[in-house]
């Protein structure tokens, strides 16, 4: 069904992009003011504990997706039930991406274009790309990430003029319970969302370095994010919380000797690059494991069906960006711990009360 095959360094890179996605630009401290930062690191760090049971699954299950985990240790009916629902959450997650996507270019650059025009012509790239496997989208994402990732940091010393600490303090200006409620948001979004890889772990050809690709994409991804919320805090201050793109304000602002000014475009590509590999996985691990649970020889069929219907929902799940933004702060982090905490560990319970070792599983 899939024969590519990727390398350790490739999945941290994978990783990396992953937790990036709209990540960049959209805040996931946003709701924590000048906090942000602290939101972010605490989410981080709730994070870890998601990795965790990410690994628990692959130490014991290691040459199987999650989609076939759940077949093995619950059977084929329950089983199906189980991957039904965590293919909705990626089906979902991806969708959400595209929403995201088409909102930032009508806003930012292309406000009279027609919706359907931006989301199919995203689809068709992410299509072609699903098409080819993991091994092309690996390939693919070291050299937007590399890419992304010098615009990040040549972005931090175009801002050195406007960046203000003070704008930093206090700390801790909100309640400790609003805190740790934004951290646990972080934490789902994007940090908990890596179970979404529990369908690209087969694939990895160094099977003894997934605990090492994990965490190193984790913690540099989570650094990476940390200092943008330290960065748009202080440039923008209290009033970051009134954007709905604060990244995107705080590029706006950059002005160096009248010559490089809004510099917005930024922020953009580097959300169209990290939003097209995040989108690209989602449809790709949606795809590969509907094939999966139906048994069928090839996921790719399946890709230009799931993807049409992936920007149909993109098009009617949010009325308008406030109606995402309020799903993504107060809906999200409750609705996402079924599919990447509860259901997980309920399988990986039921996994050792059955005995079902690691050297068991078929590779």
């Amino acid at each position: 069904m899939e024969e590519g095959r990727i390398s350790s360094s490739q999945l941290t890179l994978l990783v990396i992009s992953f937790l990036f996605g709209t990540s960049l630009l959209l805040s996931p401290g946003r709701g924590a003011g000048q906090d942000s930062w602290l939101a972010t690191l605490l989410g981080l760090g709730e994070g870890f504990i998601f990795a965790l049971l990410n690994l628990a699954l692959y130490n014991r299950f290691s040459g199987q997706s999650l989609v076939e985990i759940n077949e093995l240790v619950w059977g084929p009916i329950i089983g199906k039930f189980f991957s039904a629902a965590f293919l909705w959450y990626l089906f979902h997650l991806g969708s959400s991406g595209f929403a995201i996507f088409v909102t930032l270019l009508k806003t930012a650059i292309f406000m009279v274009t027609p919706e359907y025009i931006l989301l199919v012509t995203g689809l068709i790239t992410c299509i072609y790309t699903c098409k080819q496997g993991i091994e092309v989208i690996s390939r693919m994402n070291e050299v937007l990430l590399f890419s992304t990732l010098f615009l990040f940091a040549f972005s931090l010393f175009l801002m050195l003029n406007i960046f203000e600490p003070k704008n930093l303090l206090p700390v801790l200006d909100l309640p400790v319970k609003k805190l740790l409620w934004v951290a646990h948001g972080t934490a789902t979004f994007p940090f908990g969302q890596i179970i979404a890889l529990a369908m690209v772990w087969p694939f990895l050809n160094e099977t003894e370095q997934y605990r090492k690709s994990l965490f190193k994409g984790l913690i540099v991804a989570g650094i990476i994010l940390i200092l943008g919320e330290i960065r748009t805090g202080a440039v923008l201050g209290k009033i970051s919380g009134f954007y709905v793109f604060p990244t995107y304000e705080a590029y706006r602002m950059i002005n160096i000797a009248g010559v490089l000014t809004r510099l917005e475009l930024i922020p953009v590509l580097n959300f169209l690059t990290m939003g097209f590999i995040k989108a690209s996985i989602l449809l790709y691990a949606t795809s590969l494991g509907t094939a999966q649970m139906l048994k069928l020889r090839t996921y790719r069929p399946l890709v230009f069906p799931l993807g049409v219907l992936m920007i149909i929902l993109a098009a009617q799940n949010y009325a308008n960006i406030s109606q995402h933004l309020e799903f993504t702060e107060n809906i999200h982090p409750l609705y996402a711990l079924p599919f990447q905490v509860i259901l997980p560990l309920i399988t990986l319970l039921m996994a050792l009360i059955r005995g079902f070792p690691k050297q068991e599983v078929s590779k």
